[in-house]
């Protein structure tokens, strides 16, 4: 049912209606709009529409640098990978333009405050459920993307829009084919599940309202205020509840006659309404599109001149610019005009000295974009900075992943340390410094995310936590940067713990093979395939997290065995095969070999021929990805934009320069693409890059390079020559410079780091009987201790017979003195069944050790990826176990784990049946699961069946939950069933 308002009630309704009290006093403004004069003209060489294809995930709307609002085209209403950005190139119908977009994640989120014009009668479905809906189809011929302006025509209407924004407004331009039975359609519903929303009429051309949502954040909080620059003549409703303008259901249409063009202006705040509104008043004033386009064109062309690249060929110019602008539409502007912002705590603060920004997706974006900000965007570097201090004093926790006031804990680390130290070491030090580093440390000692086992042995156990080989290499890189910080307060006990700390990468050390693997019960795990994705890494295998040492690569080339070694697993790593074992995982993508452009883990890589003696090998390579995976097509990047890093890569590259180790002054030197770059740099300084004779043939180095007219071999160059001004020259030849670079500023420190022992005989962590125990340690002169289940200390000569349930601590030490970590090991005595009939067969990557692996007598935790659950997609759970002699059967058990999140549903139901010839089966009891999936935590829950039966065989049918039920996001797609443990009693 739908109702009407038409004008003559929109006084009644204005009477009782009034805006959310501002916070604080509305009337002070101190981030005003305001945007110098451009002596540059570089937003022609942007193209919005790279990335947007593909994986890319970036969206062509209009925002302005680092703004609030992402104005853009609205393709996709679902949660597809694909569809994060909510475009995708290889749609034909759009949906609406909503004013907050992410730009190229792996999470889907935003999409708020959609608006769609349209003509005729309006219908309030979207299309995606009904054969017709509010959504038009468009062509990519009609279409116009532009740094700061978007612009397309919809088929179904024959209306043109153009979309622009300032930084915390968005403004629509809406040209309709026809002067009748035109609208304006509020989909407050569309995309994440609606939390509240909120619609009210303040005049006959203006609204506001609130939208609060969650999806990839929890409670993400949008208010908005609206101005039309026509009067709307009714308002027309779809009637969801018994109030249609608060709810979950809020949509609303906006009736225009005998006009022909509407100018919209939506200006959006995380405060209040009453922000919303001054936000648009100091901003966006008027109803003057054109100016206001204008106005963020010259703001884009101030920032993009802040790095100005001369050469001849316009596709690169539009590579290069395009990736310079994906660098700066994120982190977002999260703050008011008036400092009002909203906190980690979900209160209301105020800053007027600083702006406060959002979306931090700082695994990505640590290793290089922010980088690249301590050169080109220093005074902003150092908000985010304070920001981070800021979510810490109200949150108590830096930024993993934060959302709109929201932790996601997505992704792995605490890379704001990094981000912090790179900018203090480089002398960016507005902020303070002392609460910065308590909140680093903080970060440090927490006891979650495998940190708990981190501290204590060293290394994250793989039966502890998942993911665990890429944690501990994350964290040793972390606690390197906290290491640098301690040293600069003068803290030496801490200075010498997370140094210690920092070299935890050893433990996970294979020398016999060059990789680093996961130690599950202080045994690497076995078999061993370099190339297989699994849950022991972060979207990775092992070839491409075995180099993830940035801040110790001389210690990293001293464990290969020298640098031979060590250049030979490089030509490796580039020439071995690309194919992948394992898993599935969407994000390796952009291979050479099996360096992985796509994803960040890879992208120091190329670089680490530098510390080697043949650093043109790198110059080959980074070449070769410049110039093979950036290109100048909606697909032109390889991979997920990732918030600015991929982008960030290539610019830093394609100038001819990268930064390995965040937190050291050294830029490495690479193969410059241009001819001259001139860096114009915030402090008035200007540092130019000169590439003699570059080409596409010629990306080698050759000879010597001229730093300020002297000659150098050096292949790096300091933060600080950069930012004191002054030239850079590299000739470049097609030839490779075979005169060797001085490594001496490689080296690596002395290094007192003594690995954990290991156990060597790998045969997992069961036993029936009895169970022989081989201790080893990768040092020759290493003295191993040991003892059993917390008693006395023993010194290991020789294996040991443990048989029964045992646990083993272990170190090794130096006739110095010297003491490795702990490491900790637990053996289980399994029961002695006969012979495991599993019929449909579990997933590869969810095998928790094979047949055995549901009666093994060891428990899954509260995580599916620690290795121990047995997984099953789309299908049943069918087991038989054979007990070998006839019993009286008292209790069967067995358990299973949910998480919705990621699509595990407990079955349906379980039925457990007995056998005395394992030929006929009797049902003995049919259990039924009474747990709702719509829970958002991990569950554990056992299916019991008692019985007094005599039994040899015993069987257990799980049925699957089937698909994924409608208001999933995974809605459609097949469900898991995870498992473990089976007991009978």
């Amino acid at each position: 049912m739908k109702f009407y308002i038409f004008p003559v009630l929109i006084y009644f309704v204005l009477a009782g209606a009034s805006c959310e009290s501002a916070f604080p006093d509305a009337s002070k403004i101190v981030f005003d709009w305001k945007v110098d004069s451009s002596n540059f003209d570089f937003a022609k060489y942007v193209n919005p529409i790279i990335g947007t294809d593909g994986h890319g995930h970036t969206f062509p709307g209009a925002t302005a640098p680092f703004g609030m609002v992402q104005l853009s085209p609205d393709t996709r209403v679902d949660g597809s990978w694909d569809g994060c950005s909510g475009y995708h190139y290889s749609d034909d119908t759009i949906y609406g333009f909503s004013h907050t977009h992410l730009s190229g994640t792996g999470c889907s989120d935003y999409g708020d405050i959609l608006f769609m014009p349209g003509t005729g009668k309006i219908n309030f479905s979207n299309g995606t459920q009904t054969a017709v809906g509010y959504r038009s189809h468009y062509s990519h011929q009609n279409e116009i993307a532009k740094a700061g302006y978007y612009s397309v025509v919809l088929d179904n209407s024959l209306t043109k829009v153009e979309l622009t924004a300032s930084p915390r407004v968005g403004m629509h331009r809406y040209s309709f084919n026809s002067e009748s039975e035109n609208w304006i359609l509020l989909d407050l519903t569309h995309r994440d599940e609606v939390l509240d929303s909120k619609f009210k009429l303040v005049n006959d051309h203006t609204i506001e309202g609130y939208r609060f949502s969650k999806a990839w954040a929890a409670d993400q909080r949008v208010y908005f205020y609206a101005e039309f620059s026509e009067p709307f003549e009714s308002v027309p409703m779809e009637k969801m509840n018994s109030d249609s303008t608060v709810g979950k259901n809020v949509k609303c249409a906006f009736r225009f006659k005998n006009i022909k063009q509407v100018i919209l202006k939506v200006a959006i705040s995380a405060v209040s309404t009453a922000n919303a509104k001054l936000n648009m008043q100091t901003e966006i004033p008027n109803f003057e599109f054109d100016a206001v386009h204008q106005k963020v064109l010259r703001q884009w062309n101030n920032e993009l001149g802040k790095i100005e690249v001369k050469t001849t060929d316009e596709n690169k110019k539009n590579i290069f610019y395009t990736a310079l602008y994906h660098c700066f539409i994120a982190p977002n502007l999260y703050c008011d005009v008036n400092g009002a912002y909203r906190g980690r705590d979900n209160k209301i603060h105020v800053d007027t000295l600083h702006e406060q920004y959002t979306v931090f997706s700082l695994w990505d974006t640590y290793r290089a974009l922010h980088p690249l900000f301590t050169i080109i965007q220093p005074q902003r570097d150092q908000d985010f900075v304070r920001t981070f201090i800021k979510q810490y004093e109200e949150g108590f926790k830096l930024p993993v992943w934060e959302l709109s006031a929201n932790e996601t804990n997505c992704m792995i680390g605490y890379h704001a340390v990094p981000v912090i130290v790179d900018a203090w070491i480089k002398g960016l030090v507005k902020f303070d410094t002392a609460t910065a580093y308590e909140a680093m440390k903080a970060s440090a000692m927490q006891q979650t995310n495998g940190l708990d086992t981190y501290h204590k042995f060293g290394f994250i156990a793989a039966e502890r936590e998942g993911e665990s080989v890429s944690k501990t290499l994350e964290y040793a890189y972390d606690d390197w940067c906290i290491a640098l910080a301690a040293k600069r307060m003068h803290r030496d006990d801490d200075y010498n713990y997370f140094l210690h700390r920092s070299h935890s990468w050893r433990n996970l050390y294979d020398s016999k093979t060059g990789f680093f693997r996961p130690r599950l019960n202080n045994s690497f795990v076995e078999p061993f395939e370099p190339s297989e994705v699994n849950f022991h890494l972060t979207e990775a295998n092992s070839w491409q997290y075995s180099l993830a040492v940035q801040h110790d690569v001389p210690g990293l080339i001293a464990a290969h065995g020298g640098d031979k070694k060590f250049i030979q697993f490089l030509d490796d790593l580039f020439s071995v095969s690309s194919k992948t074992s394992g898993r599935e995982q969407a994000d390796i993508t952009g291979l050479i070999g099996q360096y992985a452009q796509g994803n960040e883990p890879s992208h120091h890589m190329a670089y680490l021929y530098n510390y080697t003696s043949q650093p043109w090998k790198s110059q080959k390579i980074v070449s070769q990805i410049c110039n093979q995976l950036y290109t100048n097509q909606p697909d032109g990047l390889c991979g997920n934009e990732d918030c600015g890093q991929m982008s960030a890569w290539y610019v830093l590259s394609s100038i001819g320069i990268y930064q390995v180790a965040p937190g050291t002054n050294d830029f490495q030197i690479g193969s410059p693409q241009f001819p001259e770059v001139i860096f114009h740099l915030e402090n008035g300084n200007k540092f130019k890059l000169i590439a003699k004779n570059v080409s596409a043939t010629n990306s080698y180095l050759d000879t010597v390079m001229y730093k300020n007219s002297t000659a150098s071999i050096f292949n790096t160059i300091s933060f600080a020559e950069i930012n004191n001004g002054g030239e850079l020259v590299l000739p470049m030849s097609n030839k490779f410079f075979h005169q060797i670079p001085d490594l001496t500023k490689t080296q690596s420190s002395p290094c007192s780091f003594l690995m954990a022992p290991r156990i060597q005989n790998t045969s997992g962590r069961t036993f029936t009987s009895s169970r022989s125990i081989q201790l080893g340690s990768d040092c020759e002169n290493a003295l191993l201790h040991f003892c059993l289940d917390n008693g006395t200390w023993q010194d290991y000569s020789k294996p040991f017979i443990i048989d029964k349930r045992t646990k083993i601590y272990s170190y090794a030490s130096l006739p110095s003195g010297e003491k490795s970590d702990t490491s900790f090991a637990e053996f289980f005595k399994a029961p002695n069944y006969g012979k495991i009939v599993i019929k449909n067969k579990f997933a590869n990557q969810y095998a928790a050790g094979g047949n055995r692996a549901l009666v093994d007598g060891i428990r899954g935790g509260a995580s599916y990826r620690t290795g121990d659950w047995q997984g099953y997609e789309g299908i049943d759970l069918d087991v038989v176990i054979d007990l070998g002699v006839v019993q009286k059967i008292k209790r069967i058990a067995i358990g299973f784990l949910q998480d919705q999140n990621s699509w595990i549903f407990f079955p349906k139901e379980v039925t457990f049946y007995s056998s005395l010839d394992g030929k006929v089966f009797s049902e003995m009891v049919t259990e039924k699961n009474k747990v709702t999936q719509h829970s958002t935590t991990t569950l554990l829950n056992d299916f019991i069946a008692s019985s007094s039966k005599d039994a040899r065989y015993i069987k257990v049918l799980a049925k699957n939950a089937g698909v994924c039920p409608d208001w999933h996001p995974g809605r459609g797609n097949l469900s898991w069933i995870f498992a473990d443990e089976l007991s009978i009693e």
